[in-house]
């Protein structure tokens, strides 16, 4: 928008910065709204006089009334730039001291961030960079890079890296970049041990642990007198430390002790730097700050019959103890917390035992992936597996720790038996009845029915808009950007998420399959049909291709459609398998089949997806890595079948032993798939001179001795000459059935055309959830990955967050052969290769000429 051009140049003067209070008109009739950033170089403006300055987000220069402006620093400018929104750049301006506190933030100072602008959540961090990021617009102004610590871990979407530039380092999706409207300090972090100088270790402790009210006994000093329990004893000595491990700051404050016996193991060192002198490794000890305990001035050494509330389950330090204060009472009802699965010292009587069975009766119910706490001060986890031991006859749990432990724990494995899997150190198996619901989430709701609540009023902040305009899919860049970032694609919720990542590979890039949504209804087709069609057509396919958004609200209406309409329970709630959703999508809207398939002279089979078998049960080990072309050729020759004619559209299901397991480790999906030899009626080459063939040979097939390739069809010279040889004398060759337009006329001077097809999205699937990766364009690197389930905002009963990000790495690997992917480690490769080439579940495939007209 622009005023007036006849205003006067703007001379060299030191810029000043402006942000609009109210809205106004510019010059060129547009409106200007309040919370836009201004900049101005020249004499500061009358109070009454209007003045010329320019908007910072698009550099148009506009005439602003000095009343509706009000005046910046440079350095809020820069900070409130890269807000977006208006509304929320006036009111970080107006809250007195908000963005001064925010703005002296500095590098390793801990943070509370929004990972998203959806979430309404702060999660944990520590502030790794701040400064510009580019010189686009869009991130324009001060970002600031956050690594993610503790729970919040692996839930960001970056190492520290935008765009090819590295701002920091941290761990794959352990990183964010947001403006200053989603950080703050965490509380009581201003003294940040981080950047604490070293004379101030002490007053730095205390301020910290004043400000987390970790324990219910005073903060250790240097110099104070302490306890702490090992094994029947309690030894005692003096603080000499008490501070945050370098480098280490997100465990917790640890205490070192000068021992009053020779029973410690520490130098006072910790990775080679020193944190205190003692006199020997004998006399000192390093423990978490929550396994010490302070003595009373009157207090002689403290034993176990005085206390017994000071172990920790097999003595192991807990990581979150100095965040939460135990809770002495959970201990009076169950025992000591040193006993979680080996049982107490003494035996239960028996109404002590059925006292115990009430309690746990009234407490909430416990399953698998509940989050739960034991142990005081509490460790926490989520329950992967119940049942019993072999050795213990309670009901056992196994956690999945929110943190790892030093020892004592294992990755699922107990006594040899592996019963899940997790991370190394963090699988901790204890009774069912010691475990309690994780109170950090206050008391568990009664679970909600999440078919009905995906309609409720809870989801209107994740609604998507109805696009009743046919929208062809956007391609490039362009089309990419509309799809990347969070809260794009399709939201997953209730089990959906085989239907979600299907939909995204069949429309968001490719109008192969279009014709879905556009047959006009007939006299034949019921209310199910125009329903199923207009819902899928105007509530997903075109909103996600227009916005980039689909929420879960308009999936579950085309669940329940497709339910109703097919007879089908369970497609409201349950997890079904894609080829289910697509069997019973092209039945309620009688498409006809994407391909005709025939076996020898039977008559053709129309067929909506093509499953490749493998002939017998043996599994892929050793075999290599097949790509797609190979396993098609090889499953077509086996049941001695040929494609009709060249589809469109094309689905290729790879082969599994069973419906659990892959038949091969890792499968390179083929950028072009080549269906010449593959068709019926299709002029074909010579294997050998590439003369147009006239018969082909299934006995031949993939035989390494003759031509290239995996099909054998052959010219008749050729033909004769192979099989001279005294292995193929046998072998029954056929005459392949030509076009009649060629049977009469003279062999064609060239090669006949090939028929092939690309490789347009792949869905995935790993440990029961789908996932896609969808090709935005025919440039390399042009590829997309897509979770319909990538975060989870609110617990149990709240929302799934979805994510589209680019992946142009699975380029480099899709383009190279089966002998180099061989000799690669499957797990070093980066994550996306990884998931696209290990659990590729259905490649898709399209023809752009033949898709035009058919």
């Amino acid at each position: 928008m622009t005023g007036d051009r006849s205003h006067p140049p703007i001379t060299m003067r030191p810029r000043r910065f402006f942000i609009l209070v109210q809205d106004f008109s510019g010059g060129g009739g547009g409106q200007v709204p309040r919370g836009t950033l201004l900049s101005q170089a020249g004499e500061p403006p009358s109070p009454d006089c209007p003045f010329w300055a320019k908007l910072l987000d698009t550099e148009a220069m506009v005439q602003v009334p000095a009343r509706a402006a009000w005046e910046l620093s440079k350095e809020q400018a820069g900070m409130l730039q890269a807000v977006t929104n208006g509304d929320e750049r006036l009111e970080l301006f107006r809250q007195e001291g908000l963005l001064g506190r925010r703005g002296a933030l500095r590098l390793g100072d801990r943070v509370r961030v929004q990972i998203t602008s959806a979430s309404g959540e702060k999660v944990r961090g520590v502030l790794r960079y701040r400064g510009p990021m580019g010189d686009s617009k869009e991130q324009a102004g001060v970002i600031f890079g956050v690594e993610l610590v503790g729970s919040a871990a692996g839930k960001g979407f970056t190492d520290g890296s935008f765009r090819g530039q590295k701002f920091f380092s941290c761990r794959e999706n352990c990183g964010v970049f947001v403006p200053v409207s989603r950080i703050e300090p965490e509380e009581g972090s201003e003294c940040s041990p981080l950047m604490a100088p070293r004379g101030s270790r002490r007053a730095c402790t205390r301020l910290q642990l004043a400000a987390e009210d970790p324990l219910k006994s005073p903060p250790l000093e240097l110099g104070d007198r302490v306890f702490f329990k090992m094994g029947d004893s309690a030894p005692t000595g003096t603080v000499v430390f008490c501070d945050y491990l370098p480098k280490k700051e997100m465990t917790g404050v640890f205490v070192g002790i000068f021992l009053d016996q020779p029973v410690g193991s520490w130098d006072g060192k910790f990775k080679d730097q020193s944190l205190c002198h003692l006199p020997s490794p004998e006399y000192g000890i390093l423990l978490p700050i929550a396994k010490v305990h302070k003595e009373k001035a009157d207090e002689g050494p403290k034993t176990l019959s005085d206390d017994s509330s000071l172990g920790l389950l097999n003595d192991l330090p807990s990581p979150s103890s100095i965040r939460y204060p135990p809770r002495p009472e959970w201990e009076s009802l169950h025992g000591s917390p040193s006993s979680l699965l080996t049982g107490g010292t003494e035996e239960r009587g028996e109404g002590e035992e059925e006292e115990g069975e009430e309690e746990e009766l009234a407490s909430p119910p416990l399953e698998i992936n509940s989050m739960v706490e034991v142990h005081d001060p509490p460790i926490y986890g989520v329950i992967r597996w119940t049942g019993k031991l072999p050795d213990v006859r309670e009901t056992i749990a196994g956690l999945e720790l929110e943190e790892p432990l030093p020892s004592g724990c294992t990755d699922g494995i107990y006594r040899g038996m592996r019963y899940f899997q997790c991370p190394p150190g963090k699988a901790l198996f204890v009774k069912l009845r010691h475990c309690r619901p994780d109170a950090r989430f206050g008391v568990p709701q009664p679970p909600e029915n999440p078919v009905l609540r995906c309609n409720s009023l809870a989801f209107r902040v994740y609604a998507s808009e109805r696009v009743p305009e046919d929208t062809p899919p956007g391609l490039g860049e362009e089309g990419a950007q509309r799809l990347i970032g969070w809260k794009k694609g399709i939201q997953g919720h209730c089990n959906s998420c085989y239907l979600d990542a299907t939909l995204f590979c069949m429309f968001a890039f490719s109008s192969v399959l279009d014709s879905l949504l556009l047959r006009p209804a007939d006299k034949n087709d019921g209310a199910s049909y125009e329903e199923t069609r207009d819902l899928l057509r105007t509530e997903i396919v075109n909103p996600l291709r227009k916005h980039g958004y689909v929420c879960a609200t308009k999936v579950m209406s085309l669940r329940r459609v497709l339910e109703a309409a097919g007879h089908s329970p369970g497609f409201t709630s349950e997890e079904k398998d894609p080829e289910e959703f697509l069997t019973l999508l092209f039945r309620v809207l009688k498409v006809e089949p994407l391909f005709k398939i025939r076996s020898a002279d039977k008559d053709p089979q129309g067929c909506i997806f093509y499953q490749i078998f493998m002939e017998g049960s043996a599994g892929g080990a050793g075999r290599g890595v097949p790509t797609v072309q190979q396993l098609l050729e090889g499953s077509l020759a086996a049941g001695d079948l040929k494609f009709t004619e060249a589809p469109s559209c094309l689905i290729l299901q790879m082969p599994r032993n069973g419906k659990d397991y892959k038949a091969f480790a890792t499968i390179l999906p083929s950028l072009e798939l080549d269906l010449t030899d593959l068709l019926e009626d299709t002029p074909r080459e010579c294997c050998i001179c590439q003369a147009l063939a006239l018969s082909e040979c299934p006995q031949c097939f993939g035989d390494p001795s003759v031509g290239a390739g995996s099909t054998r069809q052959y010219c008749a010279i050729c033909c004769q000459q192979v099989h001279r040889h005294r292995a193929r004398r046998a072998h029954r060759p056929r005459a392949l059935r030509l076009p009649p337009e060629l049977e009469h006329l003279p062999p064609p001077p060239g090669p006949p055309p090939r028929q092939t097809m690309q490789l347009y999205a792949a869905l995935c699937i790993h440990t029961s959830h789908y996932v896609a990766f969808a090709r935005h364009g025919p440039r390399r690197g042009q590829w997309l990955f897509f979770d319909s389930m990538a975060d989870r905002q609110g617990g149990q009963n709240g929302f799934n967050i979805p994510r589209v990000t680019p992946c142009p790495e699975v380029a480099d690997y899709l383009e190279m052969s089966p002998e180099e992917l061989q000799v690669l480690d499957p797990k070093s490769l980066p994550p996306c290769a990884r998931r696209l080439l290990c659990d590729a579940y259905m490649c898709l495939y399209h023809s752009p000429t033949l898709g035009l007209y058919k």
